[in-house]
């Protein structure tokens, strides 16, 4: 027995200690707390262990009083403990110093109680049994047991309540230190009235001990992890679904179930498992997303799966984790979507639509490819008459109707404002369904206030290399050439429509250093009567073109006048002319006049009162030496305006000359509402008609006209002596053509004409 038991407390004190050590090693508030209480219950321990087995009346009377006093400790520390573990005791600090400070006022007692033996003596009966008296008189050891038990008592009413108040889970924990603090109470009260030395409550305290060690870090419940984790997983927004080594569901959430309309029978969900687990060559976690339908939706779902190993690498189960990823997938798709198309049309944006085309031009060879480009001529008018919310209107049907008549294959874009562009294999196009899908458009678009037009261009892609964005300007640059042609809407890019097209760009280029350098030369046409005298002429530019020679207006003026730039080079003549009328009048000379041209776009480009005005200042001359020639068509454009301003001028002393008089459709109508000073009648007219009888009789009546309404009446080409003959038969006195003189530099004219 006494081996036996020796056996038992020496295991139960290395274990305490081994607790002590590792608690040690621990961080936190309740760390140390355990810590102190496994480190008194290990020096109880030892103080029991010499107690029991050291002989000797001195060191047992010594091993007693430091047992009954680390008893009061150690109950203490219990205390502590069970605050930290159930936050019971915190607001009796009096208590716990009156506690400490008792509990050191009982050992010094107990120590001096070693050689004094005034609380206690033993005497030994056997090396099994002893006695302990206590001295009369003295009620210290009876107030050791009041104050031991009551600590117990009260620490046993506090588990007691902790074990009715926690969830079943944590309740074993509490439960298990009270059955032992019980066991430990009872054995102890047994041992204070046995005579045996060995003590049967310090092995359940040191049981006590060991559990509180491993309650406190090792222990969790298998049903609280279990419910724990299923609590967790069917909360949480992810699906699961757990299969065995045997390939059996052993857990499938109700995310899962809802997702792929699991019902309780599962032997599908296993078949299925087993056939995707059949098809895998490995069998490492993965991750992948699959595309289900529920209901009438289609959802995007990320499905990760994992294989878990215990230690040893055995296989244990497979589980899948599905996250529902649409509205993220749509979310990203749909700012995909913004980023790669037009917001208003939904075709696509000039960046996509030029990647998605070089992708196809250059990686399907086994088909040619065509552009085709279409634009609204003057769409920027919509907008101005019936707000951008019709043009947008127009746009969305037109983008419509493309997506409409497009096939498969076909990359469709809108390339910028009212500018769209498909890309279609070149054998689909088919120029009869274009100029009728053409005028379909165009019927939806028209209304009994205004028309549109809607021109295409066609650019067939040879060079796959080529960029897009040169591909669809070529196109657009085709539809151009035909935006005045009311014949045809369709027009295709060729190596001439590239040559004029180089030509123009580098006209523009050139065209404002060319102002800047003077390159642009005055040359004058005379306007002479009938035996050559000159009364003025027309200016008329040439350009001195440091590489080229001098160019005559035909290389470009029909650019300039498509490109606005027209205005900058008629303000430049009308000062090269206001210069040379200055000079001419320092010179005495206040007879000959020069005619200069306004254009069309003048009109609405700048302010011509106001900078023709201007230059008549500037120069200190006449006005009326500077005469105006204004097209039939350029006063036609906005009648009501230009009348304005063509009164204004003629008021302030400029002489108007109405040019080209004939050539258009309202010409005798637009007589009898403008006043003008001079009929300029080009010998083309005549050239123009068939029935040069009738011809000659309605060029008779307009000179007729004119000098009834009190009009000079100029006639310029004119090539001929017979031409000339007649027209002054018919009344007409001041020629102007090749006859005479072709327009000759100012040097020139004035060595001809000037010095007469």
């Amino acid at each position: 027995m006494r081996v036996f038991y020796g056996l038992i407390i020496t295991a139960v004190i290395l274990m305490i200690g081994a607790c002590a050590l590792k608690a040690y090693k621990k961080e936190g508030a309740l760390a140390r707390v355990v810590f102190l209480y496994e480190l008194g219950a290990f020096i109880c321990g030892i103080i029991f262990l010499v107690y029991t087995y050291v002989p000797g009346t001195t060191i047992t009377v010594l091993c007693k009083g430091l047992i009954m006093a680390s008893f009061d400790w150690l109950l203490i520390l219990l205390m502590y403990y069970t605050q930290y573990y159930t936050g019971m005791f915190k607001g009796i600090v009096g208590v716990k110093v009156f506690m400490i400070a008792y509990s050191l006022l009982e050992t010094v007692a107990f120590l001096i109680n070693t050689w004094t033996r005034w609380i206690f003596d033993i005497t030994y009966i056997s090396d099994d049994q002893i006695i302990v008296q206590f001295a009369k008189g003295n009620v210290l050891g009876r107030l050791h047991y009041v104050f031991a038990y009551g600590i117990m008592l009260l620490l046993i009413l506090s588990y007691i309540v902790m074990v009715e108040r926690m969830s079943r889970f944590y309740r074993f924990r509490y439960f298990a230190i009270l059955i032992l603090l019980l066991a430990a109470s009872l054995l102890d009260i047994m041992t204070t009235w046995s005579d045996s030395i060995y003590d049967m409550s310090m092995a359940a305290f040191g049981i006590m001990s060991i559990l509180i060690y491993y309650l406190t870090y090792r222990y969790v419940p298998n049903e609280l992890i279990e419910n724990t984790f299923s609590l967790i997983i069917r909360d949480m927004n992810s699906g699961i679904i757990c299969f065995d080594n045997a390939g059996r569901c052993i857990y499938c959430n109700g995310i899962v179930k809802e997702m792929y309309s699991i019902t309780d029978n599962i032997n599908e969900v296993e078949h299925n498992y087993a056939s995707w687990l059949h098809t895998q060559t490995e069998h490492d976690n993965k991750k992948f997303r699959q595309t289900i339908s529920v209901g009438d939706e289609r959802r995007s779902i990320d499905i990760s799966y994992n294989r878990v190993y215990d230690d040893k690498h055995n296989f244990i189960c497979d589980y899948f984790i599905f996250n529902d990823r649409t509205e993220a997938v749509e979310l990203l798709e749909y700012e995909k979507f913004r980023a790669t198309h037009d917001n208003l049309t939904g075709l696509l944006n000039k960046e996509q639509f030029y990647e998605e085309t070089a992708n196809v031009v250059r990686n399907d060879r086994n088909h040619t490819y065509c552009l085709v480009c279409s634009n609204i001529k003057d769409f920027k008018l919509v907008n101005e008459l019936f707000g951008i919310e019709k043009g947008d209107e127009i746009i969305k049907m037109q983008a419509g109707l493309i997506k409409a008549s497009s096939e498969s294959g076909y990359i469709c874009g809108r390339i910028q404002n009212d500018r769209f562009a498909v890309c279609m294999p070149k054998d689909s196009f088919k120029n009869e369904i274009m100029q009728n899908s053409i005028v379909s458009m165009q019927d939806r678009f028209n209304n009994a206030s205004f028309k549109i037009r809607v021109v295409v261009g066609v650019y067939d892609i040879e060079d796959v290399d080529e960029p897009v964005s040169n591909m669809c300007d070529k196109a657009f640059i085709a539809s151009e050439t035909i935006k005045n042609n009311y014949e045809t809407n369709i027009a295709y890019y060729d190596d001439k429509l590239l040559k004029r097209t180089l030509e123009e760009r580098r006209v523009i280029s050139e065209f404002e250093g060319a102002i800047e350098k003077k390159e642009f030369k005055m040359f004058l046409q005379p306007q002479v009567n009938t035996h050559g005298k000159a009364y003025g002429a027309e200016a008329l530019v040439r350009w001195q073109h440091p590489e080229r020679g001098l160019l005559s207006p035909f290389f470009f003026i029909d650019i300039l006048e498509t490109t606005g730039l027209i205005y900058k080079l008629d303000m430049y003549m009308w000062e090269c002319a206001a210069a040379k009328l200055s000079e001419w009048k320092k010179k005495g000379d206040t007879v000959h006049y020069i005619s200069v041209n306004i254009s069309t776009k003048d009109f609405y480009l700048i302010d011509v009162y106001e900078v023709i005005t201007s230059i008549v200042k500037k120069y200190d001359i006449e006005p009326k030496m500077l005469k105006l020639e204004i097209t039939e068509t350029a006063l036609m454009s906005d009648l009501k305006k230009n009348m304005e301003v063509i009164k204004s001028l003629r008021d302030y002393g400029f002489k108007i000359e109405i040019d080209d008089f004939g050539s258009g459709y309202s010409s005798l109508n637009m007589l009898k509402d403008i006043s003008a000073d001079v009929l300029k009648i080009d010998m083309a007219f005549l050239r123009a008609t068939e029935n040069e009888v009738k011809g000659q009789d309605i060029l008779e009546t307009i000179i007729s006209l004119g000098g009834k309404l009190g009009m000079e009446v100029i006639t310029e080409g004119v090539e001929t002596d017979k031409q000339l003959i007649m027209l002054t038969e018919m009344g007409c006195h001041i020629f102007q053509g090749y006859y005479f003189s072709k327009p000759i530099p100012v040097e020139e004219f004035e060595q001809k004409y000037m010095n007469e």
